[in-house]
């Protein structure tokens, strides 16, 4: 789901994504005519080994996000890190930011009960 940068002014712009098992859903609101806040969350489940034994798991996520898409680079005036996401076409790619997201979720480590239990 792509959204053009052009469309979003300052009130809110709500938006929903079923990625299988996963609910992203949220608001956009523009912040200048390069920046757009996206407030989200993400909800649902996936299945994932355990990191230790191997054994299934259904993960149950529930995480807001709050982060930025920006029109072109993105240069941060206060030298700190941003969760600031840049786009080239001129159009926010909602599904790409739900992936990126839902990767970084699972790139932590996850156990099952029985491992949680033995450390």
């Amino acid at each position: 789901m792509k959204i053009s940068f052009s469309k979003i002014n300052n009130t809110n712009y709500p938006f929903k994504l079923n990625l299988e098992n996963i609910i992203f859903e949220g608001n956009l609101a523009k912040i200048n005519t390069k920046l757009v806040k996206i407030s989200a969350t993400m909800q649902g489940f996936v299945y994932r080994p355990c990191d230790s034994c191997g054994e299934e798991l259904e993960l149950s996520i529930n995480e807001n996000l709050e982060l930025f898409a920006s029109d072109g680079i993105f240069k941060d005036e206060n030298n700190e890190l941003s969760n600031t996401i840049e786009f080239f076409d001129g159009q926010i790619d909602l599904i790409e930011v739900a992936i990126s997201e839902l990767e970084a979720y699972l790139s932590d480590y996850f156990y099952c009960n029985h491992c949680k239990n033995k450390n």
